[in-house]
């Protein structure tokens, strides 16, 4: 599969299919199990336990709607990404390359759209777990702008690295 997918798209300046700079090396490494990404999960189980000991009741139904939205906004956003390689495996041609900094914004874009969808869908329902999914996904897409700040600018004569050096042997 990683074979086929390297074959169809790259991404640049940084070669990689994971957003999330803290994970890039290991996904990189092929690693099945990050120990990174298993003691960020501990930890943040651990804190949202104890949190939601010290919080007032009142918030604790907001706070889990904002906890489950980062995680269920990851999730199906990963289900999204794998259903349309999926698909792409047939009827693709060629090779897409993608600036990292197109995709944190496509992601952004994403995560803001469903920010819009929850936040109607709060008012509507007046649910304080939904409405804080909402905030999850506003959240969320603020981060994405946050990470593109470390990706380089697109240059304005920005072209693919291998487009760009077959066009000087030419």
């Amino acid at each position: 599969m990683k074979e086929h997918y390297f074959k169809h798209y790259q991404s640049y300046p940084i070669n990689t299919i994971e957003g999330n700079p803290m994970l890039q090396k290991d996904i990189a490494k092929n690693k099945l199990i990050s120990i990174k990404h298993i003691l960020v999960s501990l930890a943040i189980g651990i804190a949202v336990y104890f949190a939601l000991t010290i919080i007032p009741n009142e918030w604790c139904e907001l706070f889990l709607g904002y906890v489950w939205g980062l995680f269920l906004l990851v999730i199906t956003q990963h289900l999204s990404n794998l259903f349309g390689y999926r698909a792409g495996r047939k009827g693709l041609h060629g090779k897409l390359w993608m600036h990292q900094r197109t995709g944190l914004i496509t992601q952004s874009g994403r995560y803001f759209t469903t920010f819009l969808l929850l936040l109607i869908l709060s008012f509507i329902s007046k649910s304080h777990f939904l409405f804080g999914m909402t905030i999850a996904g506003f959240t969320s897409a603020l981060r994405q702008f946050i990470w593109i700040r470390k990706v380089p600018k697109i240059k304005d004569d920005d072209s693919p690295p291998n487009i760009a050096e077959a066009s000087k042997l030419k």
